[in-house]
């Protein structure tokens, strides 16, 4: 079966057309990005502005004419946080859907989490050892944990790093104050709602995120010498950096080594999550853990259609368990 996997997030959308291969972990043979800039485009009030839907919905179709060239058997589309927790989110999804010609899904944040999590355990290994997940995406960030394939707890935060820079960042480079305020801010919400994890331990804590995937990359590298991939990314390697990217306009961070131009304005307020998250968590470290929401949705597709007993109409009810 040939599945096409259409991700519509904070800064693009992405196609991936995947092999379902029984006799091999599913990967994508070639994808397709085109800019939504749904983060850029989302005001203080939550209201995603007319600019930045018109944006995304012909970032979608031209995923969607791609997907078409390739004749999947499967569209599999869904919008991340940016677009659900969008006060006009459910006028946009239809807008999506209708230039996608498939139904647009979304998640609730600890479904997210849940799924994000059981792709992890998926790549890590080693069930009956506690495994934590930390995912810091535009809208949320969620913790979660367990010691086998699906977490036991799961803490989902509406603190995301384009969220939180809306909020408290808005200046370019932001003002010592606003630094402040968000540190506060973090200082206040994390070690409560995050204390049953500080109580048992991290075990072996893994990144979910682009953004902590780009701080690894910035927190590894030196101008020598770039690291492209790292495994890891450190907390005393990361609190250094925050208040030079404090000082640094977006299109100066942009110039760092793993800093994207679509997440420079964003990557501060990563950090600053990031670290403090590490410190309630008890973690020094985080490993990068490759695979995440798109990997864990193919997984649960697959399980789904097999529990349908791959009958005809088997594809379909898959892709209606999913997304409820």
């Amino acid at each position: 079966m040939r599945l096409a996997l259409l991700d519509i997030g904070s800064t693009a959308a992405r196609l991936d057309m995947v092999d379902l291969d029984s006799g091999r972990v599913p990967r994508a043979d070639w994808s397709v990005k085109a800019r939504t800039r749904l983060a850029d485009n989302t005001g203080p009030d939550g209201m995603i502005s007319e600019e930045g839907a018109a944006l995304a919905v012909r970032a979608v179709r031209r995923c969607a004419s791609a997907a078409r060239e390739d004749r999947p058997d499967v569209l599999l589309g869904y919008a991340t946080s940016a677009v659900r927790d969008a006060r006009n989110g459910a006028a946009l999804r239809r807008r999506l859907s209708a230039a996608a010609n498939v139904r647009i899904g979304t998640l609730t944040p600890r479904d997210e989490a849940a799924v994000t999590y059981r792709a992890a355990r998926r790549w890590h290994g080693r069930s009956g050892s506690v495994l934590t997940t930390v995912d810091i995406g535009g809208g949320t960030t969620d913790v979660a944990a367990g010691i086998g394939t699906d977490p036991a707890e799961i803490v989902s935060l509406p603190l995301g790093a384009a969220s939180l820079t809306r909020q408290f960042l808005p200046d370019d480079p932001p003002g010592p104050e606003q630094v402040a305020a968000l540190r506060a801010a973090l200082d206040r919400a994390l070690p409560d709602r995050l204390r049953g994890f500080a109580g048992r331990g991290p075990g072996n804590p893994v990144a979910l995120s682009k953004v902590l995937r780009q701080l690894a990359v910035l927190t590894a590298s030196s101008p020598q010498h770039p690291v492209r991939h790292p495994d890891r990314l450190s907390r005393g390697l990361l609190q250094p950096w925050i208040p030079r990217l404090a000082e640094l306009g977006q299109r100066e961070r942009a110039r760092l080594p793993g800093v994207s131009r679509s997440r420079a304005r964003r990557i501060l307020a990563g950090a600053l999550l990031a670290e403090r998250v590490l410190h309630v968590i008890g973690a020094d470290e985080l490993e990068i853990c490759p695979w995440g929401l798109r990997e864990g949705l193919v997984f649960r597709f697959l399980e789904a259609y097999r529990a349908c007993g791959q009958r005809p109409d088997g594809a379909a009810r898959a892709l209606s368990a999913l997304f409820r």
